[in-house]
């Protein structure tokens, strides 16, 4: 079994994020495409997690390829969360992903609504979203008043409350009829979606292209070329995959998979045969590799392993509640947290270190930390560095 050095197989998976010193792209599409899909939860995380990968970027490079060419697609998948992924991409993702209609009726149950209800409420959001995308108060004005009411589901302890309005659009995402969109240019997370009805806007994406067991094992199979090497864990915490579900993917791929070690890290890790021969024969750089990663960057959030990312000791500051916090790398580690305010348009970015770094490195992430405020505000931003 082949043993990588650490410090070799971590610079290799920075070069196929786009995150390696040298290793940036002019193209939104090409990013997209080799990193899988950006998370989208954020209104703000897509723009900074391309910023952190391109030459030259601006918004509105995001937003011509999202709103104008209509290249990228926001789809619920992994995990149940919102990505923004390419059109080439998505009947793979929302096909390995998707619920089936027992299961969704089963989730919508829990909310204590019938499949009566349910069916009713998705023909009448269709009709009203025909033609034109409307916000939430849009739809809510339209629909009947005796079809909208407050519904409320308990986990434990904790009760969930919101309109039976909010769930069957939810469940409309997830089964790729309708589309949530914010509007070009927006940051922020508290601005009115606008659902949009998805083959209004996608008249030539089939999403059903593509059978279930075939689009499980692709989409393992580029997981694994794309954050590989990778722990069968992994896998399993990133796709939302079943034990079976997981098993099934990896059969059909056996003999494009190789397992080696990396010094310093426990476990078996699995990759591609082709990616293996391309990892022993790269050469990690002497320069070093400094990124400032928004909340949720898939690079970030891309292991349930995270050892290879920080250390025990400062991994609950970094991901705190089970997101991962904006970040700040060296060489693929992180050496501390800045916070998210900027996302909102508000400064100013605050810088938190693990450890004091070289005066170097803070210097250029200072520098980056600025970069990001104008991308972000168009003005200056002043940058703390908290003690």
């Amino acid at each position: 079994m082949q043993n990588f050095e650490e410090r070799s197989a971590t610079q290799y998976i920075l070069q196929k994020h786009h995150l390696l010193t040298g290793s940036q792209s002019e193209s939104v599409l090409q990013v997209v495409n080799d990193i899988i899909a950006l998370h989208a939860t954020s209104a703000a995380t897509p723009y900074l997690s391309l910023f952190s990968r391109m030459k030259n970027f601006q918004r509105k490079h995001l937003d011509e390829e999202f709103y104008v060419k209509r290249s990228l697609v926001r789809l619920k998948c992994m995990r149940g969360t919102l990505f923004i992924t390419s059109t080439r991409l998505a009947p793979m993702l929302y096909q390995a992903t998707k619920f089936s209609e027992s299961q969704l009726l089963k989730r919508i149950q829990t909310w204590g609504i019938l499949p009566s209800e349910y069916r009713e409420l998705t023909r009448e959001l269709h009709s009203i979203l025909r033609g034109g995308g409307k916000t939430l108060p849009q739809i809510r004005k339209a629909l009947p008043r005796e079809l909208v009411r407050s519904v409320e589901r308990r986990v434990g302890k904790v009760v969930y409350k919101m309109t039976n309005v909010n769930v069957v659009l939810a469940s409309m995402i997830r089964r790729g009829m309708v589309v949530s969109e914010k509007g070009v240019e927006t940051f922020r997370t508290t601005q009115a979606n606008c659902y949009v009805l998805f083959q209004e806007i996608y008249p030539k994406l089939n999403l059903e292209s593509i059978e279930s067991e075939e689009a499980k094992a692709l989409l393992v199979e580029r997981y694994v070329k794309v954050f590989g090497p990778v722990t069968e864990d992994d896998i399993a915490w990133w796709t939302g995959f079943s034990k079976t579900e997981l098993k099934n993917a990896l059969a059909a791929m056996t003999k494009e998979l190789l397992s080696v070690k990396i010094s310093g890290l426990k476990g078996d890790y699995r990759m591609l045969k082709t990616d293996y021969e391309q990892l022993a024969k790269f050469k990690p750089k002497e320069t070093r590799s400094i990124s400032l990663l928004p909340y949720e960057d898939p690079y970030t959030k891309g292991y349930k392993e995270r050892e290879r990312l920080i250390d025990t000791e400062t991994e609950k500051t970094a991901y705190a509640g089970g997101a991962v916090q904006p970040t700040m790398l060296l060489n693929g580690k992180i050496i501390g947290t800045w916070n998210g305010n900027i996302e909102e348009g508000k400064g100013p970015i605050k810088l938190r270190f693990f450890l004091e770094p070289e005066k170097e490195v803070k210097r250029e992430i200072v520098q980056k930390a600025r970069a990001i405020g104008r991308l972000m505000t168009n003005e200056e931003i002043s940058v703390e560095i908290e003690r």
